[in-house]
């Protein structure tokens, strides 16, 4: 079941002129004629003034939760996005509407960001794409228009800790603060409970109302192969050549990207690819070939591509090798059918490929030991009252960068560290209590590892198991009694 605001508690429910206004607005400037339950109820939890934690499937249109209010608002509208790209494709959708937006990020030249930040100083009703670095470093100028409302887009991110870890992330409660108590907004697809706890307590958001909508699509046909080894190739290609294209296929590594890929060329199938490690201006052609309206192609990829990809049409959607989580798994295969279409989610699990998985999951969490050497060097250098560098620490402790960056942050979280100038920290308290912090961080790392093995546990939990693939799903995610989707692989066999 949902877990509903204050809204829902109203017998009848009255008619709120705020929220008959917003439905105007959605329908003259956005086109959305008539808005989902849950949507209404979050906009009119914003518009009263309430923090608000929005957890709907992938296509269910969250963005609009943020974009009618800010429309609504005599004050500025602040969204953190975690992509440049995604930011940019928003700024040309809103712009194209005639909706005041600007972008303010790390790619903007210097005139151009002169331009932008003359403009966040005349106020008003305005949209402020931003991510959380450039939140960061520019809160003092944000706080003097005194915006109405922060948003924070994916906000799962918040609760995330691994290999692209980003502390700006860690301290976006604590910036609200210097922005004035601005109504908080948080939106994203996929949250556990526990996930919903953790992003509330990192966020500091003052008893918000959460709006949850089941993880669930009545035009999504869930469906797993079992697989081993060299069967898998074979099993891809007999579903891209049967299933109606577009579509995605999923790979955990850029290795397997790079040979898929190379296959589907050798058999002249339409395709592309795009993981981090292709230069940027490759991946950026192969998003413009999947998206183009006229174009029925495979996009070969991992998880790098997909977030903020608005392209309604996507058939189906091939994990060709098992995600890290469920979570994972419900935002990819979100992605298909946002036209309301029947669309295919299949999952090839081959149990060996869980390993890739471990492997990776290893590489994304700074173990305890690794933490303990990068105490042991900030003790060093707090010992000498001297401010340090994350890259300093890092090679102080013969760490990745990113321990060291993390480390740092959730240090400075606890209240142990604070952020000097240029991105030095110095300690806030004495070196023993320090020390004790680091013994609590170290062994919120292993709880953590914990958790993510039992999300890999129960990935392979979904693949194997015998009853309704949504009922799985839809019970992992918290709800108590789900109904059966009747169009699975699982609910066709029996």
């Amino acid at each position: 079941m949902a877990k509903r605001g204050r809204s829902r508690r109203r017998r009848p429910r009255e008619r709120n002129p705020a929220l008959e206004k917003a439905r105007k607005v959605a329908g003259d400037r956005f086109g959305v004629r008539k808005l989902h339950p849950e949507q209404a109820e979050a906009i009119e939890s914003v518009l009263v003034g309430r923090d608000t934690l929005v957890v709907l499937p992938t296509g269910y249109g969250k963005s609009l939760i943020y974009q009618v209010p800010a429309l609504l608002l005599d004050r500025p509208t602040i969204v953190i996005s975690p992509l440049i790209s995604l930011m940019r494709d928003q700024e040309r959708k809103l712009r194209q509407r005639g909706v005041p937006v600007v972008r303010i990020d790390s790619t903007l030249r210097a005139t151009t960001r002169r331009q932008v930040l003359a403009r966040v100083a005349k106020g008003g009703s305005l949209i402020i794409l931003t991510t959380p670095e450039s939140l960061e470093s520019l809160a003092d100028t944000f706080a003097e228009v005194r915006p109405a409302l922060l948003c924070i887009d994916e906000a799962h991110c918040i609760s995330e800790w691994g290999h692209d870890f980003r502390p700006s992330y860690l301290r976006l409660g604590a910036l609200r603060r210097v922005l004035g108590e601005a109504v908080m907004l948080a939106l994203t697809a996929t949250a556990t409970p526990r996930v919903r706890e953790d992003i509330v307590e990192r966020l500091e958001m003052s008893e918000p109302s959460e709006v949850v909508a089941p993880p669930y699509r009545s035009n999504l046909r869930l469906s797993v192969r079992l697989v081993r080894g060299d069967e898998k190739i074979t099993t891809a290609a007999h579903l891209i050549r049967r299933l109606r294209r577009p579509g995605i296929l999923y790979c955990s590594t850029t290795k397997a990207v790079d040979q898929v890929a190379g296959a589907l060329a050798r058999a002249r199938i339409p395709s592309a690819r795009y993981h981090g490690k292709m230069k940027a201006t490759e991946r950026a052609s192969s998003q413009r070939k999947f998206m183009k309206a006229d174009r029925r192609i495979v996009m070969v990829a991992t998880s790098a591509f997909g977030m903020g990809i608005d392209k309604p049409d996507i058939r189906y959607i091939v994990h060709y090798q098992v995600p890290g989580s469920l979570e994972q798994y419900v935002q990819e295969a979100g992605r298909a059918g946002r036209d309301g279409k029947r669309s295919d989610c299949i999952l090839l699990f081959d149990p060996d490929d869980l390993r890739i998985q471990e492997h990776l999951q290893k590489q994304g969490r700074a173990s305890p030991a690794q933490v303990r050497r990068t105490v042991d060097a900030l003790l060093a250098w707090v010992g000498e009252d001297k401010p340090v560098k994350p890259k300093d620490l890092a090679l102080s402790a013969q760490v990745p960068l990113t321990v060291g960056r993390s480390v740092l942050a959730q240090l400075e979280e606890l209240g142990l560290l604070e952020m000097a100038e240029r991105g030095q920290y110095t300690g806030r308290v004495p070196p023993p209590q320090i020390a004790a912090g680091a013994r609590d961080l170290a062994a919120r790392l292993e709880t953590l590892r914990v958790q993510d093995a039992r999300r890999l546990e129960a990935i392979a939990e979904y693949a194997e198991s015998e009853e309704c693939r949504s009922r799985f799903i839809r019970r992992y995610f918290g709800e108590p009694d789900p109904p059966e989707c009747g169009i699975c692989d699982r609910c066709r066999a029996s």
